[in-house]
């Protein structure tokens, strides 16, 4: 028997319910394992003081007003229980890092500087971007071109049976 299934079946042993042939067997590991005989003999002792205390039912009066409790309806509940799913808690998190951010640049004196240096950030990418745009359209022009001139050579020329037939 290992240490795990030993665990395992550590409540139903103490509580009467295994079969005599598994109870020699976790009797004889609690005997050969050090840790599993402490934790059985620790729980024993648990089991027998717990059984000294006396089980107490409540009264119908109680379990009256208690049934009596009025249930709260939650009207919006529905429609908010998606936003408890724990795979949105990246989600939430990287928000909440990107508003932060966003307060720093726009709440603090300092993000004067902070949002003169993003607009001359952004203008010179859309500088790069327009530089970009202008030497893709000038090179579509001069496939174009070359295109034609491909075409036009492809035309001039003659089948090579029809090559023969001239000379």
């Amino acid at each position: 028997m290992t240490c795990e299934r030993f665990e395992e079946l550590l409540s139903a042993h103490l509580e009467g319910e295994l079969g005599p042939a598994e109870k020699l067997e976790m009797d004889a590991h609690a005997a050969a394992c050090a840790a599993c005989g402490r934790l059985l003999s620790l729980f024993r002792e648990t089991h027998e003081a717990l059984t000294g205390f006396p089980e107490v039912e409540p009264s119908p009066e109680l379990m009256a007003r208690l049934h009596a409790i009025p249930q709260k309806k939650a009207f919006f509940r529905p429609a908010f229980d998606f936003l408890l799913r724990p795979d949105l808690q990246p989600v939430f998190a990287a928000l909440s890092v990107f508003f932060i951010a966003l307060s720093f640049v726009f709440l603090m004196p300092q993000g004067n500087g902070i949002r003169k240096a993003l607009d001359r950030q952004l203008h010179l990418g859309y500088g790069q971007v327009e530089k970009l745009y202008a030497k893709a359209g000038s090179v579509t022009d001069e496939l174009g071109s070359l295109k034609n001139t491909v075409v036009d050579s492809f035309k001039t020329l003659t089948p090579a049976k029809d090559q023969g037939k001239k000379r």
